[in-house]
């Protein structure tokens, strides 16, 4: 298995110990603290393996856009994806679907892999039982969010400036700490250029059950984590033994609401 990360900066240090980088496009990426430029990622491709994670849903008129920046940036390894309308413009081999919340099944994986995508992010809201039944029924080259803060919504709505606008408060953020009165869970809201995304507090990790998964890339996200979080996950993410309080309730719980095996995507 190989490691790639997430970085919170464009500061190299981070980047030590680890096969390649994968870097949030500029104006093209969602719920990240730093974004790179074609400039950035093009220097950073010539000192390590490189991706680039585009997972903003994109307009037409934004697909027009991007090819101009895609046909700008050289020399990197492959391109995370969200928006399907980007197979159209990045080549298959350069193509990893990474389609938050919906990559949950062998089948989908399968069927990815007959229209020629071969490389998938799968589900990090599975348990152990069901990603190794993905990894033992597929052949495709699988990625896994090993340790992230995890996005549970993604929405085109300005939700933190309605919210404000609507009960008239003063204050001016674009960023927001709630506690979800139904689950009791706590949740970071980030607004960004017209676009919302909600994440669990709580750290997910799979860092203890790397051997049972064994996918060929495992994926650490630092992004809106502290320093000391940080500090601890670079620290110890190999090993298994980090000492925060992290969450694994999907590793060993079964949930209903995700796309069932014999359903279409």
């Amino acid at each position: 298995m190989k490691y790639l990360l997430i970085p919170k900066s464009n500061y190299e240090n981070y980047f030590f110990d680890f096969f390649g980088i994968i870097l949030p496009l500029k104006n093209y990426s969602i719920g990240f603290d730093y974004y790179f430029s074609v400039d950035e990622i093009n220097e950073l491709a010539k000192k390590t393996n490189v991706y680039v994670i585009i997972n903003k849903f994109l307009h037409s008129k934004e697909i027009k856009e991007i090819k101009k920046v895609i046909n700008q940036i050289k020399n990197i390894k492959a391109y995370f994806i969200e928006d399907m309308g980007l197979t159209n413009i990045i080549s298959k081999e350069q193509t990893i679907i990474y389609q938050n919340h919906i990559l949950n099944n062998y089948e989908s994986v399968n069927y990815l892999n007959t229209l020629g995508y071969k490389k998938c992010v799968i589900s990090n809201e599975l348990t152990i039982n069901e990603l190794k039944e993905i990894k033992d029924k597929t052949e495709s080259e699988l990625y896994y969010f090993l340790i992230n803060r995890n996005m549970l919504l993604y929405s085109k709505r300005k939700l933190i400036t309605n919210y404000i606008l609507n009960f008239n408060i003063k204050e001016e953020t674009k960023k927001l700490n709630i506690k979800e009165k139904v689950s009791n869970h706590e949740l970071i809201i980030k607004e960004e250029n017209g676009s919302s995304v909600i994440f669990n507090k709580k750290i997910f990790s799979a860092s203890s059950y790397q051997k049972e998964i064994n996918y060929d890339y495992f994926i650490i996200n630092i992004n809106n984590m502290k320093d000391e979080e940080i500090k601890e996950i670079l620290k110890n993410y190999k090993s298994g033994n980090i000492n925060l309080d992290t969450d694994n309730y999907f590793l060993l719980n079964e949930i209903g609401y995700k796309v069932k095996k014999d359903e279409k995507m």
